[in-house]
């Protein structure tokens, strides 16, 4: 499918606290995963940044939520984020720190447990939503890692019925498209700005990837050729970051290959503020 030179759309969704507390857990997840990865690669200052990230993520209010349910999975969280800050690599193995992460892992699947009840967490459009969620917070990372503005960001809806809704924001493909012969070399960023963000971004690509293999062998799909499409803009979308491509290459793909896709396969609704 070519989205060269055509108009594609931004698309916003609402969303609901499920969906958020199941993307946050992915967002902790990869966080944590990243770590580890900056831990084993000798680059203490960018496990840092990322320790810093998960403390941000996870704050005080969610904790409070998760405190509601289960007093003693909110404490343990806040205890692993508070040793993912403190962790000096000159005192823990390989072995430490993959244990770590793990044990982590799997307190954060314990508290999707005790914060959503089954029936939501195995409902088809309830996966779709976080994994349009955890879309949005890759284009806003990737935007961020050449310090540009996400040219948009999406929640989405469980509410399929709502009359509000509206045509989305259209955004001119061929006018994003870099002119090769472009005199000013300030108008496109060429290389990463924020490290941190980009790292963000690549592994929550990794996380989309890895979400929507899951969601195909648990929730059967009757869109064939609509998967295969979304397949093929995931799969783009990882390579277009590892290649640390411009920022409106992330773009087309998202809003002219990803979002449509998991809208006309799950018939999410676009609600327009």
């Amino acid at each position: 499918m070519s989205i060269l030179n055509t108009q594609i759309y931004a698309h916003t969704f609402s969303t609901n606290e499920s969906v958020k507390f199941l993307a946050l857990v992915d967002k902790l997840k990869t966080q944590a995963q990243l770590i580890e990865q900056f831990l084993l690669e000798n680059n203490y200052d960018s496990a840092i940044k990322h320790a810093q990230v998960l403390k941000q993520l996870y704050n005080n209010d969610t904790n409070k939520e998760v405190q509601e349910k289960n007093n003693r999975v909110a404490n343990e969280i806040s205890l692993f984020i508070k040793t993912f800050s403190l962790i000096d690599p000159n005192n823990i193995t390989k072995a430490q720190i993959a244990k770590t992460v793990l044990d982590f892992e799997s307190l954060l699947d314990e508290a999707i447990t005790v914060r959503i009840s089954d029936d939501i967490l195995n409902n088809s459009t309830t996966q779709a939503l976080r994994l349009a969620t955890l879309v949005n917070d890759v284009d806003i990372n990737y935007a961020n890692s050449f310090n540009e503005q996400p040219y948009n960001t999406s929640a989405m809806s469980m509410d399929n019925t709502s009359s509000n809704h509206q045509q989305p924001q259209s955004i001119n493909m061929s006018a994003m498209t870099t002119d090769k012969h472009d005199q000013n070399p300030s108008n496109v960023s060429k290389e990463i700005q924020n490290d941190t963000a980009y790292s963000t971004a690549l592994g929550l690509s990794y996380t989309v990837l890895d979400l929507f293999k899951e969601i195909q062998s648990e929730h059967e799909i009757n869109e064939p050729d609509k998967v295969n499409q979304l397949n093929e803009g995931i799969s783009k979308l990882v390579t277009i970051i590892k290649m640390k491509e411009p920022y409106t290459e992330v773009v087309k793909v998202i809003h002219g290959l990803i979002q449509p896709s998991l809208q006309e396969i799950y018939n999410l609704k676009l609600d327009i503020e």
